[in-house]
């Protein structure tokens, strides 16, 4: 059994003076099955951590020389045995020897107590060159016979990988393009690498992964990534980002007097530009929640193009019917005693002597959408309105003798 080695207590309170919230810790313990003596040792994975042996980072193994006890430690970059040891940032697949010692030939378990920090994706394994055995330390202990005379070192090593790396593109314009890449260490191999979306649905699929790896094609949204490797299961979740543009209007009122302002705002998704056309002559751009007012009676037609920087771009329209200013904003815009409006359950009615050949009928709901636009061609016209949810709705009519608006109500 080897000598004592001094150890200054100041190593080992600094690993956890320095740590920080990044620490990743694997501690390990060597304990005889026959006479349940054991030995722990720490490595440790941190930020600007040193490699190699510093006293105010690593602590020097112990050698207690009492017989039956088994001794286990690891090897710092410059050969240094550690109680201790402290290996720097995980950024690449790191690799640690580890020491073993014992006087008795036996059945040892080399125990993993704490595997702390580690992203789920980081895989720690246990090597074996005696048995050619790489041994998953998530999945518990590994047992292992250790002769009293074999050399100390050169058998055992522990394996950390750097954990999967995720990367999106966005979903373009049509929001069916989007990706997602899942980048690998490329000294683990993946059983399996699936992706799906939040309904469970299968996107694809990647089996054997050790390399980058890409799914295509897809919409925006969130999904998961489901990895197996060897029976250990890990998930991740990750966003899609939409570029995709829908636009919408709304409006304080889609029924005005003229002279009142009406506030009309766009109800967009990933849009920041905006291109207004109010029917009227009136332009505006870049504004997202304008305010016009007409000062004329009419029905009009309000445009608006919502775009965004990736040239994504979609469109929106509603009419607004504008009454001369009165105490009521529904009134006839021509005043024609000769038309009458009125509707039973879902059946709008219009009795007019006004010249057939001019005489159209458009039927709007209270957003400014047009449900139904005809030609009224009988003197009393019958228009089937089924299609259509129950509410109130405007009718507008107008020929060569005026116009004629009314409010209705539909019902079932």
């Amino acid at each position: 059994m080897r000598v004592l080695i001094f150890t200054l207590l100041l190593s080992v309170l600094s690993t956890s003076v320095f740590a920080t919230q990044d620490k990743k810790t694997v501690q390990l313990r060597l304990q005889s099955t026959s006479t349940g003596q054991l030995d722990q040792a720490t490595i440790y994975f941190d930020h600007a951590i040193n490699p190699g042996y510093i006293y105010l980072e690593d602590a020097q193994k112990v050698f207690s020389g009492v017989a039956g006890v088994p001794v286990l430690w690891s090897l710092t970059a410059n050969q240094v045995e550690c109680s201790i040891n402290g290996i720097g940032t995980l950024s690449n697949t790191e690799v640690v020897e580890l020491g073993a010692d014992v006087d008795v030939t036996g059945t040892y378990n080399i125990v993993p107590l704490q595997l702390d920090n580690f992203d789920p994706s980081s895989i720690i394994r246990l090597e074996d060159k005696a048995t050619g055995t790489f041994h998953d330390l998530r999945s518990g202990a590994y047992s292992a016979t250790i002769d009293a005379n074999e050399p100390t070192t050169g058998r055992f090593f522990i394996h950390v990988s750097t954990p999967i790396s995720l990367s999106t593109t966005n979903a373009g314009c049509a929001d069916n393009d989007g990706t997602v890449s899942a980048g690998f260490d490329n000294s683990i191999t993946w059983t399996l690498c699936n992706l799906y979306d939040m309904s469970n649905n299968l996107m694809g699929t990647y089996s054997n992964v050790n390399s980058t790896s890409q799914f295509s094609a897809l919409p925006s949204g969130d999904y998961y990534v489901l990895l197996n490797y060897n029976g250990y299961t890990v998930t991740r979740n990750l966003h899609v980002n939409g570029t995709i543009v829908s636009a919408g209007i709304g409006a304080s009122t889609f029924i005005a007097e003229t002279g009142q302002e009406i506030d009309f705002h766009a109800q967009t998704t990933h849009a920041n530009q905006f291109e207004w056309d109010f029917g009227d002559g009136t332009m505006i751009l870049g504004v997202a929640n304008p305010t016009v007012a007409y000062y004329e009676p009419g029905v009009y037609t309000v445009m608006m193009k919502a775009s965004n920087s990736y040239g994504c771009a979609d469109n929106s329209s509603v009419s607004v019917i504008i009454n001369e200013a009165t105490t009521t904003s529904i009134k006839e815009a021509t005043s024609n005693s000769d038309v009458e409006i009125f509707a039973s359950e879902k059946t709008v009615t219009i009795e007019t002597e006004m010249t057939v050949e001019n005489a159209v009928v458009t039927i709007y709901s209270l957003n400014g959408r047009p449900v139904y636009t005809g030609v009224v061609d009988e003197e009393e016209e019958k228009i089937d309105l089924n299609n259509v949810s129950t509410g109130v709705y405007i009718v507008v009519v107008e020929g060569t003798n005026g116009r004629e608006v009314k409010k209705v109500m539909l019902t079932n």
